[in-house]
């Protein structure tokens, strides 16, 4: 076993595929799967299994990478102490959904650049499922939700603070400085709503089944800024149901209004997980501290 071979399991891990690792490492493909092979038959298991053109990382493969991590981390700090340069890069993936990329996100990572301005971020936006899954399956280093409580064995949650999810309207709606309506008065307005996935708009449709209520939006979009502008300059119609870190801006300038209703409230939890056999990086613990601090 080498270190380069370490080296190129751990790019190939990291890529999913032995074309991209080859091509970033400035290797011939065939150069690649001549070093995971190695590794392969000198511990006398498959650590990826091949669909195509693409990888996926096998159980064992997952714990080879937890082991390969610690070496290659202190072999990076013993380069370091010895003023040497680096054996690897500062880099971190990040799941998360697209409203908090929009709202959320960008304070943290303005903290995180300016504490860390060589890290190298990768941001993959999904649904808390879809992200959950990529997690699961070492695609992803860590991921950042707004969503139910989401409990597993496998998981460890290292961030959990409550988030209300309201409706909101513009100044110029007939349900605006109306105290509290009732939900059907609401059903009666041009709802505008995120896309269908498991969190706040899933809760909601939940909620109007269980009363015999259905909702038919006029609009369906992954960006919440998209709704918030339209519903700025849509002459007054209009409803949405978003989480109050999207809405908080254009409340407090005036621009929406915040609609009240009868014996309705629904909370979400700002959610930060990482897969319990996931090797812990300084990357990782770094981007956790912050966030801590930013939704104190």
């Amino acid at each position: 076993m080498e270190i380069r071979q370490l080296i190129t399991f751990r790019k190939v891990a990291e890529l999913q595929s032995f074309s991209k690792a080859a091509e970033s490492m400035g290797y011939s493909q065939s150069a690649v799967t001549v070093q995971i092979k190695a590794l392969e038959k000198e511990f006398n298991v498959r650590f990826f299994d091949r669909y195509g053109k693409t990888v996926r990382i096998t159980p064992a493969g997952i714990q080879f990478q937890r082991r390969i991590d610690r070496i290659l981390n202190e072999l990076d700090s013993l380069h370091s102490d010895l003023g040497e340069g680096k054996l690897q890069t500062h880099k971190l993936h990040i799941g998360t959904l697209s409203s908090l990329c929009s709202f959320m996100l960008p304070e943290m990572m303005k903290r995180y650049y300016r504490e860390f301005p060589d890290y190298h971020v990768k941001i993959t936006r999904g649904s808390p499922t879809e992200l959950i899954d990529m997690m699961e399956h070492n695609e992803l280093d860590i991921i950042y939700i707004l969503d139910a409580l989401r409990f597993d064995t496998h998981w460890r949650r290292v961030v959990q603070k409550k988030e209300p999810v309201v409706f909101v309207c513009a100044p110029e709606c007939r349900l605006a400085d109306r105290g509290e309506v009732e939900m059907e008065e609401i059903l009666e307005e041009p709802m505008m709503l995120t896309e269908v996935n498991d969190n706040y708009r899933f809760a909601l449709e939940q909620y109007l089944a269980f009363h015999n209520l259905s909702i038919s939006p006029i609009l369906e979009v992954g960006d919440p800024e998209v709704i918030l502008r339209i519903l700025r300059d849509n002459g007054g119609r209009g409803v949405s149901f978003l989480p109050y870190y999207a809405v908080r801006g254009a409340l407090e300038r005036g621009e929406l209004r915040e609609v009240s209703v009868r014996d309705f409230q629904v909370n979400m939890h700002h959610q930060i997980i990482y897969y319990k056999e996931k090797w812990v990086t300084d990357e990782m613990l770094e981007f956790i501290r912050i966030a801590q601090n930013s939704l104190m």
